[in-house]
Parts: C-alpha cells; structure tokens; sequence
C-alpha cells in the first residue's frame, strides 16, 4: 500500500511539473495528457500508467501551483473543476492566515496545524 501510494505521488509529480505554465490546470486520465512536454508515445504511456495507478478512466486531477507549493485533487467526474480550484484557493488563503505565506517547511514541520 506504501509503495503504491508513493508511486501515484510520483507520477502526479511529473505529470503536473512537465505540463507548460499556460495550460490548464486540469487532468484527465482517460485521454491524452495535452500540454505535457514530452513525445505523443509517452504522454499516452504516462496517461495509461496514471489511469491504471487510479483504478480508472473515470477521474481527473486538478491542481494549482503557489511558488514552490503544488496542490493537487484527484476526484472523479462528476466534480466541479472550478469548484475544486476555489478549494485549492480558499485553503492556500487559511493556510497564508495561519502561517504568514506558508511555505513547504510550515507543512512539514506544522502538520497538526494543517
């Protein structure tokens, strides 16, 4: 369990780091993964891997990047992309309050406080 969950991290990761800054912040793991950086034959095997890794075709992984901070949601279908984005913002907003512009050492090291 370990293992797999690290393994889904990982491939977040560099699906959301290699995506252009100008693309939307949206993921699909059904289709192809549009604004990746890479060949066409590995944007597909990324996109099959992460399908498999989440058990479907059926979810989607939305995220915002803040400075040095990535935030990331895997919900299915049915969610609202720009609801979820409005999550990731008012959370970045109370984590600010909370830690006076949090940064990853305030997440690591406060994890009761988050």
């Amino acid at each position: 369990a370990e293992e797999v969950q690290q393994q889904i991290i990982r491939e977040t990761f560099h699906l959301v780091l290699k995506r252009d800054d100008h693309i939307c912040n949206f993921l699909e793991c059904g289709r192809g993964v549009p604004g990746l950086r890479v060949p066409p034959t590995k944007a597909l095997h990324l996109s099959s891997r992460l399908r498999s890794l989440f058990g479907g075709s059926d979810y989607k992984l939305i995220y915002r990047h803040y400075a040095t901070l990535y935030f990331v949601f895997c919900v299915d279908s049915s969610e609202s992309e720009l609801g979820i984005l409005d999550l990731i913002q008012v959370f970045v907003e109370t984590l600010d309050k909370c830690f006076e512009n949090v940064c990853e050492l305030d997440l690591i090291f406060h994890m009761d406080k988050v």
